[in-house]
C-alpha cells in the first residue's frame, strides 16, 4: 500500500510468546511510515557552498538581514544589537549604509544557524523562538540567545540542541 509520496508503507508481523506459555501467542502488527518534516530555514546567505558563504560573510551581507533576523526571533533591533554583541549606534549606522561589516555578517549569521538548527530539533519555529529566548538551568539561567555573541557559547548551545534531540539527560 503506497501513500502520496509512492513510498510503501512497511508492516512488520511477529509472534510474542510469554514465558511458560507456549499454546497462546499475541500477534502484533506495526505499521512504521517515514514521515519527512521540512521546516523553512532562514537563509541569509545565497550559496550553499561553504567557501562562497565565508567570501559572501567576508564581503558583508546586506543590512536587510538585520530585520529579517529580528522577525524571525520576534525581537527588535536594539535586542537583537545586544545578542550579537555590536553596538546599537553602529548597527544603525551600517543599515543606513546597507551593508553589514565581515564581523557583524558572522555574528548574524551564527544567530541565524542557532534559529535553523532549533527549528530541526524542536520541530516548530515557534517552540524554536521561545527556547532560545527562554532562561535556561543548564546555561546558569540565561536564554540560550545570549550566548549567540561568541563562538563558544554557540557551540554549547548546539551542544545541548543535540543532547535534545538525542535525548540525553541534560
Amino acid at each position: 500500500m503506497g501513500d502520496k509520496t509512492g513510498k510503501e508503507n512497511a508492516t512488520y508481523t511477529w509472534e510474542a510468546k510469554t514465558m511458560g506459555v507456549s499454546e497462546a501467542a499475541l500477534k502484533y502488527s506495526v505499521n512504521l511510515e517515514l514521515i519527512e518534516r521540512k521546516v523553512p530555514q532562514l537563509k541569509l546567505v545565497k550559496s550553499d557552498n561553504a567557501l562562497e558563504q565565508v567570501a559572501e560573510i567576508k564581503a558583508g551581507l546586506p543590512a536587510g538581514i538585520v530585520d529579517a533576523l529580528c522577525r524571525e526571533l520576534e525581537i527588535s533591533r536594539k535586542e537583537l544589537a545586544r545578542v550579537a554583541g555590536v553596538a546599537e549606534r553602529t548597527l544603525n549606522r551600517k543599515i543606513q549604509e546597507g551593508r553589514l561589516n565581515a564581523d557583524q555578517s558572522e555574528r548574524f549569521n551564527r544567530i541565524a544557524g542557532l534559529l535553523n538548527r532549533s527549528i530541526d530539533v524542536l520541530g516548530a519555529k515557534e517552540k524554536a523562538v521561545r527556547w532560545l529566548k527562554n532562561p535556561r538551568t543548564y546555561f546558569g539561567g540565561k536564554p540560550p540567545l545570549d550566548l549567540a555573541d561568541t563562538e563558544l557559547g554557540s557551540r554549547e548551545v548546539l551542544n545541548l540542541l543535540g543532547r535534545i534531540e538525542y535525548g540525553v539527560f541534560s
